[in-house]
């Protein structure tokens, strides 16, 4: 089974008012979760007008160049969809469909059915959600300080770097799951 780490830029948590910014994906298999580089990370950049937006969202993403690149952007939300299109399978069976990864990733999910919906379609209803084990490792006493750092030169609040960031805290997790438990 597929998995697709995913994590979308947004102009606020509304999937039904607000729009796409930034989408970055990358594939692993379900066996190897953790086999994603940076290379290996695709990105888009929407164009967005940014006179309506929130000063919270156009702070956040002026610091981070994220503004910058949008008012840069030519790309058009059907294409890009068409793109990722060419790169997650259809797969008729429901229990093989590729699975979305990520930080609360139900929320990048919900962006795409409002946006997106037939790449929506093709994810199955389940989530790798890293935000999930995350805090089921944080009850059963791993630290917070256990996570890694961001890479150098990683931006907060940008797509791509938040998929390795994603991936990074997975790692850790499964990682402390190991020691603190070995193999029973």
């Amino acid at each position: 089974m597929k998995l697709f780490w995913l994590d979308v830029e947004t102009t606020g948590l509304d999937p039904h008012k607000d729009v796409l910014l930034e989408l970055a994906i990358a594939s692993a298999d379900l066996e190897t979760p953790f086999l994603v580089d940076a290379g290996a990370v695709d990105s888009w950049v929407l164009p967005v007008d940014d006179r309506q937006l929130d000063p919270f969202i156009v702070d956040m993403h002026t610091k981070n160049g994220l503004l910058a690149e949008c008012a840069m952007s030519s790309l058009v939300l059907g294409e890009v969809e068409e793109e990722l299109l060419a790169i997650v399978p259809e797969v008729a069976d429901r229990e093989q469909r590729p699975t979305l990864a990520g930080s609360s990733v139900r929320f990048d999910h919900s962006f795409l059915w409002a946006h997106m919906p037939r790449l929506a379609a093709r994810f199955s209803h389940r989530h790798y959600d890293v935000s999930a084990v995350k805090l089921f490792c944080r009850s059963i006493g791993m630290p917070v300080q256990a996570y890694p750092v961001p890479r150098p030169g990683a931006k907060e609040h940008r797509a791509a770097d938040d998929v390795l960031v994603s991936v990074d805290h997975a790692y850790q997790c499964f990682g402390w799951l190991q020691e603190r438990f070995g193999s029973r």
